[in-house]
């Protein structure tokens, strides 16, 4: 993990939310926002993990409710298994079939969902590595950019809602907290 790069993506993110037109914040919330609140870098929550393909399925559709009352779809890529504070934990990896932005998402809930964090979980945009040529796919998971979706910003956006499979029974103490305005 490179904490410096880390912080800079951050004042960046801040810099493009408060000046953007495409930002998810409305002209109101811009004049006072100060910028977004994070966890520090967190390195032990940095991971180089193995997408596991034998679960049963993998390459189904999922489709996932949003909180506008919608629904997108997913497709089921696969599970990573990691450890937080010497507990074994084990999440679900949703692919993007028509891979618009990231073809690999997180979405997951923790011990601090709803408490420091967004109360309908947050998001990891992830891009694949192939390993060692034997074809299997290697993820990066830093949870250090784990972000809330728009929809926790105001209520102009309609975004996932994490599924209960990846609620997790650790504290994911990376990333964005919750935004208050």
């Amino acid at each position: 993990m490179d904490a410096s790069k880390l912080i800079k993506f951050r004042k960046d993110k801040d810099k493009h939310w408060k000046q953007d037109v495409a930002s998810p914040l409305t002209e109101e919330q811009k004049k006072n926002f100060k910028g977004l609140v994070y966890f520090p870098p967190n390195p032990k929550l940095y991971f180089e993990l193995p997408l596991d393909k034998n679960i049963e399925g993998v390459g189904q559709k999922v489709i996932i409710r949003t909180t506008d009352g919608d629904e997108q779809i997913y497709l089921r890529a696969g599970k990573i298994k990691f450890k937080v504070d010497g507990r074994e934990v084990e999440s679900i990896v949703f692919e993007d079939p028509e891979q618009e932005q990231y073809q690999y998402y997180l979405l997951f809930k923790d011990q601090t969902t709803g408490k420091e964090t967004y109360e309908n979980g947050r998001m990891l945009q992830i891009d694949p590595s192939t390993s060692s040529g034997q074809g299997k796919i290697k993820l990066v998971i830093d949870f250090n950019y784990a972000y809330n979706p728009y929809s926790s910003y105001n209520d102009n956006w309609g975004c996932p809602i994490t599924p209960e499979e990846n609620k997790l029974p650790v504290r994911i103490e990376a990333g964005e907290k919750k935004f208050s305005s």
